[in-house]
């Protein structure tokens, strides 16, 4: 089997796999090689010269707008959409921020560490990340983090499970008089 024979027979559909409405069926990368649309060149003129025919290809293309909704949430690399991996990972960006403006948190001028706390639960809350968290009030990541869970657990401060106010949750020593039936402290030696 030849190398052009064997591309096209990868190209043909598998049975059972094709979908009529399946906007790839329409699309005008169907009968050019995959390989223009995977640039192997690293940088320079000829990484340009690749991606310039495979967008070339993109921008005639029927179904470039499905293509490139496609390909923003399920394709990592390549060109497709007429856009490469860059230019999709910014058009993500845009998107995602279009979609989801939200007010900029502000630490409290000189407010008390209180205040501080409790505005960095409340942009914890609104869905600002940790580490946005963390520059924006000027706390360490553990403490975010520390904030971001007592934050969506609504305890506020209260411990959720029997333990020390440690880091290590060793369990509470019930008493520091009387010993435990069965130990050694009592005088049993087992």
């Amino acid at each position: 089997m030849t190398a052009a024979s064997t591309r096209a027979t990868l190209r043909e559909p598998v049975a059972g796999h094709q979908h009529p409405d399946d906007f790839r069926h329409r699309a005008a990368c169907r009968s050019v090689d995959p390989e223009v649309f995977f640039p192997t060149a690293v940088q320079g003129r000829e990484v340009d010269r690749q991606v310039r025919i495979a967008k070339a290809v993109c921008n005639g293309c029927p179904v470039r707008t499905e293509c490139l909704d496609w390909a923003l949430t399920r394709l990592p690399d390549g060109i497709a959409g007429g856009m490469t991996e860059h230019e999709r990972r910014q058009e993500r960006t845009r998107r995602r921020g279009a979609r989801r403006r939200r007010p900029a948190a502000e630490r409290p001028a000189g407010g008390t560490r209180a205040e501080v706390t409790r505005a960095g639960r409340a942009a914890l809350a609104a869905g600002m990340d940790v580490h946005e968290v963390a520059g924006t009030f000027l706390v360490s990541l553990r403490t975010a983090q520390r904030w971001a869970r007592t934050a969506t657990s609504g305890t506020r401060g209260r411990r959720r499970t029997e333990g020390s106010a440690g880091g290590h949750r060793a369990p509470l020593q019930i008493s520091h008089t009387a010993t435990q039936a069965g130990t050694r402290a009592e005088g049993n030696r087992a």
